[in-house]
């Protein structure tokens, strides 16, 4: 093997890793063949699909390097046709595949046009911000039927990936941990740490770390007091006379109270699974009769009517 090739970090973060078996049955196949029956994948000199080759390589320098460049023009093109590449695997586990929706999902949009940050590219026009949000959504929705699921799982699975990134610079190792299913953390927790602020990022990495524990209660109130400051303006009613929103508006957020609310409910899954005794010890039930309450007060301060609503479901599905 004569050519040098460069190793992206973020290219391979993106690559399942391979277990010992796999990797020693990887190698001993490319000594049994004496070349690499498929060829090394880079993009301007940098590998994109092939590390795990490239790497056995190093140790067997007879062996030729096959290489095949990929006509792609940039980085978040690249990352995209990574994480759809790897999609295609049979082999993922969960959490991989909802790392790699996400991934693609944010490197598609960043593909799309989204270029520079808010301090320098220019402010734009409704209509361009309008046009950004339907092309984005129509993203989300791709990417949803090529994976079977639905555009708010895409939605989430960004902020998952997002999560998993920032606890990774955070606590170098843990991405691989938890895309190996070797972590078995509540994806609720990376969600709400890409949308937590630098103060609450201790507190959340320490449940990730760790998420059969029980908090401390000093932990539990800190957390607890970092989210209730950060969700504690007031709701403003509307004003008399104030306009409609358009439906492109109603839409959006009619869908990020449809996510929030399916988020809530995965939580709370999570929580029952982790923790049975909820539902069944009586104490236990009482607590989590009261905790319901309170939010049922919430909705009706809102001016919903929640009468009959639950019969009425019921109704419907048989």
């Amino acid at each position: 093997m004569t050519q040098t090739l460069r190793i992206d970090p973020e290219f391979k973060a993106q690559i399942p890793p391979l277990t010992q078996e796999e990797r020693k049955q990887l190698e001993e196949n490319i000594l049994a063949e004496g070349e690499l029956l498929a060829p090394i994948l880079v993009w301007n000199g940098t590998i994109v699909d092939g590390h795990n080759r490239y790497e056995i390589l190093q140790s067997h320098p007879e062996i030729p390097c096959s290489i095949r460049d990929l006509e792609l023009e940039t980085r978040d093109e690249v990352l995209v046709w990574i994480c759809k590449h790897q999609l295609g695997r049979r082999n993922l586990t969960p959490e991989q595949k909802k790392f790699l929706m996400g991934k693609q999902y944010d490197a598609e949009k960043q593909a799309d046009g989204f270029h520079g940050n808010q301090h320098t590219r220019p402010v734009p026009s409704a209509g361009a911000q309008n046009e950004h949000q339907q092309t984005a959504e129509k993203t989300c929705e791709r990417i949803a039927r090529e994976n079977h699921v639905s555009a708010s799982a895409v939605r989430r699975a960004a902020l998952f990936a997002a999560g998993v990134d920032l606890a990774e610079e955070l606590c170098p190792g843990i991405r691989q941990r938890v895309l190996s299913g070797d972590l078995k953390a509540p994806d609720a927790l990376f969600e709400r740490l890409a949308k937590a602020r630098p103060e609450e990022y201790d507190v959340l990495l320490e449940q990730i770390k760790n998420p059969q524990s029980r908090a401390k209660p000093a932990t539990r109130q800190k957390l607890f007091q970092a989210e209730k400051s950060a969700s504690s303006e007031p709701m403003l009613a509307p004003h008399q006379g104030e306009s409609k929103l358009v439906p492109e508006e109603a839409s959006a957020l009619y869908s990020q109270l449809a996510d929030a609310s399916t988020a809530m409910q995965e939580r709370w899954s999570t929580i029952f699974k982790q923790m049975p005794t909820l539902l069944t010890d009586s104490e236990q039930r009482k607590a989590v009769q009261a905790i319901l309450e309170n939010h049922l007060v919430y909705l009706a301060a809102l001016g919903f009517d929640l009468s009959g609503m639950a019969e009425s479901k019921r109704e419907q599905s048989d």
